[in-house]
């Protein structure tokens, strides 16, 4: 198959703007038109996730990834003009132009599988190249769906799935990896915990308002709720008071986990308490599921090495911001940084030394509806993405007169000699 894929690849050469935009509208339509199975298939994977979470933080932001990739794909393939007068022209000079790779190895990842793997396809398929896709073993129920989806959609030329251990060895032009140590050209990083930074400037009823808030969405178990808080050592009792305050406000809420997910919760808070942790739990009349806040949380602590997936909210301490972002790039860069405060100096500093995939400041609404190259979700998309999954090449063109332009992509809707044949 991959000797065919790549066979099919060079006789595209040069693949049209409209062939690609035709490959990322298909794809688009494969995940829309059949939103409802993806999301059982994702809430059956994933025990802390269900069908209406996964609409939202899944299947509509890679449908935005998507459209995204439709709408910047011709921008994205104009050439580079080189250095000088007649370069800047466009009548000499040389330029840099981006060529597909060829066949692309992903292997989707188990965290987010849905949303991560449509930001690496959209990518992917935007620079040109076809698609060997394998699914990790913890996604059974998405795997098997797509498997019977992608073929109402694409030929197999075009994307094939194949089984999570024929991917290292299959001999793609580049791999996609869902964690470093497996190699490749490319890796997909595991995202590490979402910080909420709660700076000396800030608002601290405010900001427990809004912490509280997005904690109790889903129960605790939405990707996008801070995991823990980092504060300033004197302060922190003042935002644990401000937080159980924020808690204790009458309003409903999701039920609290049964069975083996209510163990699992309850193991935590007591190894927390077992290493030295204050638990405040703060049950406010009316709501299903209480709010247990961490005081004293250290980094040997389950609740700090371990996803929570559920209402409970460490603290740590900090002396000084840098000592904050220290505690953070210890882990794998998060998904989202929470940051509250008004010192426009302190903001600054966070957001140059911090990666993540998104960062909000002093509560503003952070959507998983909203990707672009701002929120990449570990997955360089827009531009960025576009040009990882392509191979730069320098032209040179000496002549003076009569010498081709610098190319550039071609607009409209035109789809060329795109060939959809299936729908």
């Amino acid at each position: 198959m991959l000797e065919a894929q790549r066979a099919a690849f060079f006789a595209d050469l040069p693949v049209s703007l409209g062939l690609r935009r035709d490959r990322l509208r298909r794809l688009a339509l494969m995940i829309g038109e059949n939103a409802g199975a993806l999301c059982d298939a994702l809430a059956c994977d994933q025990p802390n996730q269900d069908s209406e979470s996964a609409e939202l933080t899944e299947v509509a932001p890679a449908l935005a990834a998507l459209r995204a990739a439709v709408d910047g794909v011709s921008g994205w393939m104009r050439a580079e003009k080189g250095q000088g007068l007649l370069a800047r022209l466009g009548r000499g000079g040389s330029y840099t132009e981006y060529l597909p790779i060829g066949v692309v190895g992903v292997a989707a990842p188990a965290p987010m599988a849905l949303l991560r793997t449509a930001s690496v396809l959209a990518s992917a398929l935007a620079a040109g190249n076809r698609i060997v896709l394998a699914f990790d073993a913890a996604s059974p129920a998405l795997a098997r769906l797509v498997d019977e989806l992608a073929p109402r959609y694409f030929d197999a030329l075009e994307l094939v799935i194949v089984p999570g251990g024929a991917l290292a060895d299959s001999g793609c032009d580049l791999i996609v990896m869902s964690e470093p140590e497996a190699g490749g050209d490319v890796t997909i990083a595991r995202s590490g915990k979402s910080p909420a930074i709660v700076g000396r400037s800030a608002d601290f009823a405010k900001a427990a308002d809004n912490i509280v808030a997005r904690k109790r969405l889903r129960g605790g178990r939405a990707p996008l709720a801070p995991d823990y808080l980092l504060v300033p050592d004197e302060r922190e009792e003042a935002v644990a008071s401000w937080l159980w305050r924020a808690a204790m406000q009458s309003g409903a809420s999701d039920a609290m986990p049964a069975g083996a997910d209510r163990e699992r919760l309850t193991g935590l808070l007591d190894d927390a308490r077992a290493r030295g942790g204050e638990v405040m739990t703060a049950e406010p009349r009316g709501a299903d599921t209480p709010l247990y806040i961490v005081r004293h949380a250290s980094d040997d602590m389950l609740v700090m090495r371990e996803e929570i997936g559920g209402p409970i909210l460490p603290l740590r301490n900090y002396a000084r911001v840098e000592d904050a972002i220290a505690v953070i790039h210890r882990r794998s860069p998060p998904i989202a940084i929470y940051y509250y405060g008004r010192d426009t100096a302190e903001r600054r500093h966070v957001l140059e030394r911090t990666l993540s995939s998104a960062i909000t400041i002093d509560g503003r609404i952070l959507s998983a509806a909203k990707i672009d190259r701002d929120m990449t979700l570990n997955v360089a998309d827009g531009e960025a993405g576009y040009r990882r999954f392509s191979q730069a090449r320098q032209v040179c063109s000496p002549r003076l007169f009569g010498l081709p332009r610098v190319p550039a992509g071609s607009g409209g809707d035109d789809l060329g000699d795109a060939a959809p044949a299936l729908r």
